[in-house]
């Protein structure tokens, strides 16, 4: 990394972001990324406008499987390399900042008046024991998606998707079509996942009162009783009620919901253009208010910078960083892959709809876990697969939950 001077000057054209002002030396960035298909492109689009407006910098992309990204990413930065940039789920910062391999970035907060106006739970997930250490990128919540003619065939209002648990309650058992009465029902009310998803269960322990940790994030909280009443009410509704299938993956819940196998399911904008190539008459919604509070999930990227930039590179990536943030980019980014802005005060696109219902909902999301260094470990390889085996009757929903919380207390135990 060549300690090349520049400085953060002027406005870019159309962006109101700093541009960088051109030193005679090239300042090369490297930036890694898992994105794939249209949202690959929509980002190396808006590097490349970065890179046009300011000649001074040149941002190099690379793309690679998000299981090669996160393979490589720690292995690369430990050995003293690594990207400059990194573009990751914001689960993981708290991993890589423990490690000390992230640059925090609570000074491009403080000059960067565009921080404030960035979506709160977005924001909440990139701090680390008091200091941030990335700059969210991209930010939607997730939302129920209703198919229209199934129900109204139900007799259901498709303009008026259900709007609590009790409503929910009865759209799934209405929806639930089991003609045989063999307990495999030809039509589910809704698609659940349970593994290899985006988190979806602890949007039914917000709830419901419940949380897999404690607020201090210091012990989990699935022992609860608002925890362990909130988890039994699903699985009752899945297994005495099977209106849902079991054990399915985030893609297998979405691939019913596009055969119509499955009248509802709750996932992201990514989902938005299978649905529609499938000829699905769909909607979206609001997931339903639980009887404590109303909430879904936060899903969040992070923008990372490499601990090791030089005061160059370093200048170079904030002004990528107000880039990104920018109206422009953020105009261009919601053209270009259905989510919503990172901007709390730019919330719409007139010419794709479901950008403002996805956005509209910023103000129920929350992050999982923010802060929370062991975070796969916790709530892939504990919290999932006790949430499997209790669906899957393999255990007591109480006895499941007691155990994950004894061996994710474990785990906060050690990480410290």
């Amino acid at each position: 990394m060549a300690a090349v001077f520049v400085t953060v000057v002027g406005l870019l054209a159309g962006c109101g972001s700093p541009a960088v002002e051109p030193s005679g030396q090239l300042v090369r960035l490297t930036f890694w990324s898992g994105y794939a298909g249209p949202n690959a492109s929509a980002l190396e689009s808006i590097v490349d406008e970065f890179n046009a407006a300011n000649p001074g910098v040149r941002i190099e992309m690379s793309f690679m499987p998000w299981d090669v990204f996160f393979r490589s990413l720690l292995q690369a930065y430990s050995a003293g390399g690594g990207p400059d940039l990194a573009a990751f789920d914001s689960t993981r910062v708290a991993q890589y900042a423990k490690k000390g391999v992230l640059a925090p970035v609570d000074d491009w907060f403080a000059a960067d008046p565009a921080s404030n106006v960035l979506v709160t739970a977005a924001t909440e997930a990139v701090g680390y024991d008091g200091r941030k250490y990335a700059v969210p990128m991209t930010f939607t919540s997730l939302k129920l998606h209703y198919n229209r003619e199934l129900f109204t065939r139900a007799g259901l209002d498709p303009d008026r998707p259900p709007t609590t648990w009790d409503e929910w309650r009865e759209a799934m058992t209405r929806l639930t079509v089991d003609r045989d009465r063999d307990g495999r029902p030809e039509q589910y009310g809704l698609a659940l996942p349970d593994h290899d998803t985006t988190p979806t269960w602890p949007i039914a322990l917000w709830g419901g009162g419940g949380d897999v940790l404690e607020a201090d994030g210091r012990r989990s909280a699935l022992t609860r009783p608002e925890s362990v009443s909130a988890v039994r009410t699903w699985v009752d509704l899945i297994r005495e009620e099977h209106v849902s299938p079991i054990g399915l993956s985030g893609l297998e819940a979405e691939a019913a919901f596009s055969r119509g196998e499955a009248a509802m399911v709750i996932t992201g904008p990514w989902a938005i253009s299978g649905f529609q190539e499938a000829g699905v008459d769909f909607d979206v919604a609001p997931v339903p208010a639980g009887p404590v509070t109303q909430a879904t999930f936060g899903a969040t990227t992070s923008l990372a910078l490499n601990a090791s930039l030089s005061p160059a590179e370093k200048a170079a990536a904030h002004a990528f960083l107000s880039f990104w943030v920018s109206e422009g980019a953020q105009e261009h980014w919601m053209e270009r892959s259905g989510y919503p802005s990172i901007r709390l005060d730019q919330n719409s696109l007139p010419s794709n709809p479901f950008v403002a219902e996805f956005a509209d909902d910023a103000r129920i999301a929350r992050p999982l876990m923010p802060g929370t260094v062991e975070f796969a470990k916790i709530h892939d390889d504990v919290f999932a697969q006790a949430i499997r085996d209790i669906v899957a009757g393999k255990v007591d929903t109480a006895e499941g939950l007691a155990a994950a919380a004894r061996r994710i207390d474990e785990i906060l135990t050690e990480s410290r």
